[in-house]
């Protein structure tokens, strides 16, 4: 098993502190890791009563031959506790073509009422690993909100050093108090390693 461990600082001087931990067999993989986000050395004079830290969680995923599961959780102190269980399903994998379906489900239980829970799920596509397509919708009961998003990527030049990439997209959020229109989104991404 091999850890690893992170620490940063942000510009307020506050910490953020990980630790991953992870154990491979044939092709299987677990992964653990936990971590504290916005850690002060002493307590924030705003928050009466709250923890040093603004968030705190961990996650479990385990992987096998393109499939996996995790589960994740977070505290928010004052706020709630979030948790977070998804799955990706391989259904395809060859040399030209991979399409994966992918589920999640994230419940927000807070100290009081209301239910922020959001479940979303979508479908992902490659070909020779160059091109590739994406669909996916999300819904939040609490609001009655269904955001649509809609994506592809294309590969228009690569070298053993550098690659052009083409990435366009499309999203589209309904609720009973909008009904919005499609926001589309383009962007050409160069990579060039020295």
């Amino acid at each position: 098993m091999s850890l690893t461990g992170n620490a940063s600082e942000n510009a307020d001087k506050t910490k953020n502190y990980l630790i991953t931990g992870t154990k491979e067999n044939c092709n299987n993989t677990m992964t653990a890791n936990a971590f504290v986000s916005g850690y002060r050395d002493t307590p924030d004079p705003t928050k009466l009563g709250a923890p040093h830290y603004s968030v705190a969680g961990g996650s479990l995923t385990v992987e096998s031959r393109g499939h996996s599961a995790s589960v994740a959780a977070q505290h928010i102190p004052n706020f709630g506790d979030r948790v977070t269980g998804s799955a990706n399903l391989n259904l395809i994998n060859s040399d030209k073509h991979k399409l994966d379906a992918h589920g999640f489900s994230t419940q927000t239980i807070p100290k009081a009422h209301p239910n922020f829970a959001t479940h979303g799920a979508g479908v992902d596509y490659t070909y020779m690993n160059k091109h590739g397509a994406s669909a996916s919708v999300t819904h939040t009961p609490m609001f009655n909100k269904t955001d649509h998003n809609l994506g592809a990527h294309f590969n228009l030049h690569k070298t053993p050093n550098s690659s052009l990439d083409l990435n366009v997209g499309a999203s589209k959020s309904k609720s009973p108090f909008s009904n919005g229109n499609w926001d589309k989104q383009g962007s050409f991404i160069f990579r060039k390693e020295f």
